[in-house]
This record gives structure tokens, sequence and C-alpha cells, in this order.
């Protein structure tokens, strides 16, 4: 068994994910976003020395050529290697120029129209320059414009200076970053610098061939099922194929939930081979594996071992549950180095459709005023305990009496003013979703006495409301308690087992009295 330690860069991942689209920082904004201002400019009404290119490149010439990359990344949650991101390249029938579809994963693509914008590199020998200021993603209708930049950073890992170019080296198969003191970064200009800003600087490049990769495709003629899978952290839909003895899945990773993985039925057995390749999230290849939980490391931590295989116990009612219990499948990047999430305790069973249903109560889980941070426990199960369909389920928050109304005045990321808020909706800046736990930053100055969350489920125009779940906020902190629990969790509601140095986690102190409190620390 391999034994990792779990990642905590998934919400970089997701924020890496979107964050091209329609993006208005403000000054507040960026403390909880993906993005570092150049301060050290000096020019008031624009970031001088950028270098700017005026039109995107869409649709290069060549043929798609397969790749994966790994990066270090250095945004406001520090210095990270991340690997597996998707690479795709292209070049040109003689040879001289060669293209890159995702040097800068997730900024270069257009969210309304789906076009991705290339990166243009020009090949003399084994070397290949990359000019700076080539426009990455450029949607008129929103105005939004982001450049690749190539940039300096001084001792304390802010910006220095722009740099015209970066340079790569061809070494066989794989294409490597020469210079490692120049970063890229997606950069967006403005008629301000506090309408300025860089995403992301990146360096150490590593980009290499990764060939046929094999899909577990269930056969044309299955009948595809609707069943539900349960675990820990909540519930979901996934999809199921049966073919005599083997079954095929997809759902089992919320970061791939189009993959189907194969399993084959073996008397009352379901067995399914571990590091599956998942091939649908749009910025990264992963893969799907069963793990149990090892032994604490050397600062008290739990680690997870990583096991060949992972199986499901048949039952009598046509479900199927994970053997052991306490046993996981989990998310890792494509090199098996990282787990990015996983689910525990599941089980999986048949969904006989949407009927309709009263909501469950929620909970306000926790309240942090200092980081005006709350979180939200949302089940997908009606008052009976039964599977409600998350896809038809909402939920709406009040404070100190009032529907509260999300604005794009506040939240930069929304379209339109929301009160009722989808199960699954996460603008990956002030609103997160994991399974049940949902996150929310209020980011206006409020100071509410109580909050409250409520969630309706509508199945064919029948609405149905919960009753309330609420807090209140009042001062206990004199009040002497016994502590029942500690735990670790990112901050979209995952719960994290081995937190790395440096990176800040969301801890919750929970008491023998029912209540909790919640901090965001960084991990030491």
């Amino acid at each position: 068994m391999k034994k990792i330690f779990i990642l905590l860069s998934a919400a970089a991942m997701s924020v890496a994910s979107a964050s091209a689209k329609n993006i208005t920082l403000t000054n507040a904004d960026r403390s909880t976003s993906d993005v570092r201002v150049a301060t050290a400019a000096k020019d008031p009404a624009r970031l001088s020395g950028a270098f700017i290119d005026e039109t995107a490149i869409y649709d290069p010439e060549g043929t798609d050529e397969t790749y994966i990359m790994n990066v270090t990344e250095n945004t406001f949650m520090g210095e990270e290697r991340c690997n597996g991101y998707k690479m795709t390249v292209r070049r040109s029938a003689d040879g001289s120029t060669i293209y890159f579809r995702d040097l800068t994963p997730g900024y270069n693509i257009d969210e309304t129209t789906g076009l991705y914008g290339w990166v243009k590199g020009y090949v003399n020998g084994n070397d290949i320059t990359i000019k700076a200021g080539q426009v990455l993603y450029d949607n008129e209708a929103f105005g939004q414009k982001l450049y690749l930049e190539v940039v300096t950073m001084d001792e304390y890992g802010q910006f220095e200076a722009f740099k015209p170019e970066v340079h790569f080296t061809i070494n066989g198969d794989n294409i490597v970053q020469s210079d490692n003191s120049l970063y890229i970064s997606p950069y967006r200009d403005g008629e301000t610098v506090n309408d300025a800003g860089f995403f992301n600087f990146m360096n150490n490049f590593e980009i290499m061939p990764i060939g046929d990769i094999p899909a577990n495709t269930p056969p044309a003629s299955s009948d595809v099922m609707s069943w539900v899978m349960i675990n820990d952290s909540g519930s979901s839909k996934i999809k199921v194929v049966r073919d005599g003895n083997d079954m095929y899945i997809a759902g089992l990773s919320e970061f791939a939930p189009e993959d189907y993985v194969h399993g084959t039925i073996n008397g009352d057995r379901l067995t399914f081979n571990s590091f599956n390749i998942l091939t649908s999230n749009r910025d990264r290849y992963l893969r799907l594996s069963g793990a149990v939980e090892g032994e604490p490391d050397e600062f008290g931590y739990p680690t997870i071992n990583l096991t060949p295989t992972f199986e499901f116990d048949a039952n009598p009612d046509g479900s199927f549950t994970l053997n052991p219990a306490d046993g996981w499948i989990v998310t890792t990047d494509y090199f098996i180095e990282s787990m990015f999430s996983g689910y525990k305790s599941v089980k999986i069973f048949p969904y006989d459709g949407d009927k309709p249903a009263t909501p469950a109560t929620p909970e306000v889980a926790l309240w942090s005023p200092a980081d005006k941070l709350v979180q939200l426990y949302i089940p997908c199960e009606d008052i009976d305990g039964k599977f409600i369909n998350p896809d038809l389920l909402t939920y709406r928050i009040y404070l100190d009496g009032a529907l509260q109304t999300f604005t794009p005045e506040k939240h930069t990321m929304l379209d339109a003013p929301m009160t009722d808020i989808p199960y699954a909706f996460t603008d990956y800046l002030d609103f997160y979703s994991n399974g049940n736990v949902k996150t929310i930053y209020l980011v206006y100055d409020v100071e509410p006495q109580t909050i409250e969350v409520e969630s309706t489920y509508t199945v064919d125009g029948d609405a149905r409301t919960s009753m309330i779940g609420s807090t209140s906020s009042a001062d206990d902190s004199l009040v002497e308690k016994t502590i029942e629990s500690v735990s670790y969790h990112d901050i979209l509601g995952r719960q994290i087992m081995a937190p790395k140095v440096g990176t800040m986690v969301i801890k919750t102190v929970r008491y023998t009295d029912g209540s909790s409190s919640v901090n965001k620390i960084i991990a030491r």
C-alpha cells in the first residue's frame, strides 16, 4: 500500500477552474481570492512595463497532442507543487512554432463560448521562446481580458518587474522551463492600479506526453440507471450500468463525476481496481482509489494508505456497502502523490425517482464573526430520513429574522441577486459547496445576533419547505466547557486529516454541551 498525505489545494483547483469568468475584484476581495496585486507599481494610472498584445489565439494550426503538466504555483496560500494538469500542444508544419493550450490552467477559457486561448512559442533547436503579453482570454461582453505576463519576484515573494519573454527547453519528449527565477502569471490590466492584478504566479514547468488513456466505457446497449451514493459528508446521485457481473459506476469522484469505473461482482462482493485514470475534470487528470486510514504521522495526524482494490458488500435489498465500513474511496492526483477528496462510509442503492417531500431541518453548524464565515449543513434527505434529489433542493438564510439577498455588488462572482441558493452552488470565492456542507463568506459588515437557514424541495411545482435551523452569536466564551472533539477542514468543508504546515485551515472545536467554535488558523 502507498501512503499519501491529503493535499489542501482543492479550493485552489476550483478557483482556477472558474477564475476567468466575469471577475471584478475590489480591495476587500483580495484577501480571499487567488490574486496578488503589484503594489510596487508607481504609475497611479496604469501598471507600467506590462507587455500587452491585442487578440487571443483560439484555433491555431496543427494537430492536438496530449500532454500532462506539473508546475509550482505561488498563490495567496503559499507555494505548492501542483501535478497532473491537462495540456494540449499543437505545432506548425515546419516545426518552427508551438502552441500551448493550458499553460495557465483555468485562466484561458471563455466560459460563455467555451473557447480556449492558446499561447504561442517560437522554436529554435531545443529552445522555445514564449513572448509576454499574449492574450489568454477575452470576453468583450463582460469587459474581461487576461494576459500572459512574465515577471520576477523579490525576496518576499512580491511582484518586482515585468519581463519580455520566458524560455522553455525541449528535453527529449519533455518540455521544461529553462530559468525558474521567472514566473508566468495571468494578468489583468486596468485604468488604475486598483483595477489591475495578477492571478496565480507559476514556475518550474514540466510538460510530458501522456499517451493513450484507457477508458472504462459501459456497453452502448445497456441502460443507465439512476442510483444514490451516501457517505459521511452527504449524498449524491450516481449513474450505474449493469452488464451481467460487470458494473460500471460514474459519480464516485466529485472532481470527475462523468468518469465510469468498472467493477466485477463475484458472489456477494463487488470489486473495483484502484488507480483508475479519470479524465472528465476540465483541468486535471486524476485517479480513483480505495484507501484505509493509517497510523498518525510525527505530528499526530492520521494518514491515508492507498489499497490496490476497493470492495462493496452486496446487501439483500439490492444496495452495496463499502467494506470495510470505515474505508475510503479517494480522488488523488495523476501521480498518486496527493489526495484531493475522499468519501468514507459509502453505501450505494437504486433511486426510485423524484417525489414531493418535506426536507429535513438544516443546521447552522458554524459561525465565525471575526471571519464573517458561516457554515451550514443542508441534508439531502426528507423528514423520514429518505434521500431526496439535491438538484431540486435550495436553501435560504435569514439574518436577525430578515431574508438575506446576496447581490453582485457585494459578491462579485454573482450575475444577479439571489435569495434561494441551489444546493450545489459555488462561485469559488464567497460560496463553497462540499456535499451537505456549505461555506459562505458574508463579505459585508454584519453582526447578526441570530442566523437561520431553511431549505425547500420542489418537485413538479410542488415546493415544500423545511423547519428552520438557527444559531445565536451571543458570546458564551466565559462559560467553562469541556472539549469533546477538535477537527480541521478546508474552506470547502472537507475534513483535513493531515493539514500541511503553513496552510490555512478551519479549526472546529465541539464541546460536550453541544456547542461549537470555529476559527481560521495557519497549520503549524
